[in-house]
């Protein structure tokens, strides 16, 4: 039985954070699920970025925090209808500072990267991205989806 089984589970979900934190402080590397339901595994330094995603009638809306970074600092990039969304935040360390030792340094340097495959009503051509206080928001607006094509009948001829 694969814990995918239990994916909207939030039991579940809260001990895969927990167990995936755990991982991350000793040093191992994160292991995340990827958008075919495998798992991946995730260098160390590299987070997971929590996303929100919230459909309106007129965009879908990814909404995502980014604390510590600017807009140079991320990149959020489409290429054949996956989204991406990506990030670096550097710390600069210094041995001591002008008034002396520094006592504990605990900021730390880290990536993320999150794609998403955009549904067929999607509009590329508008998609549009902010950041404000530390949290980016990416909007996807929605079209009205291509019609299906009715079933067509072939007529059977004799041979």
């Amino acid at each position: 039985m694969s814990l995918a089984l239990f994916s909207n589970d939030p039991f579940v979900g809260s001990l895969d954070r927990v167990v995936d934190r755990m991982l991350n402080d000793f040093g191992m590397p994160n292991v995340l699920a990827t958008s075919s339901g495998q798992r991946a595994a995730q260098p160390a330094g590299h987070l997971h970025l929590p996303t929100d995603i919230v459909e309106t009638d007129k965009a879908f809306e990814l909404t995502a925090d980014a604390p510590g970074m600017s807009p140079e600092d991320l990149k959020v990039e489409l290429h054949e209808g996956v989204l991406t969304m990506s990030g670096k935040r550097s710390v600069a360390r210094d041995d001591k500072d002008a008034s002396g030792k520094v006592w504990r340094s605990e900021r730390t340097s880290y990536s993320f990267s999150r794609s998403f495959a955009l549904p067929e009503n999607a509009a590329p051509e508008g998609i549009s991205a902010t950041m404000d206080k530390g949290v980016l928001k990416v909007t996807v607006p929605k079209t009205e989806p291509a019609p299906k094509p009715e079933p067509k009948r072939i007529t059977i001829t004799a041979a």
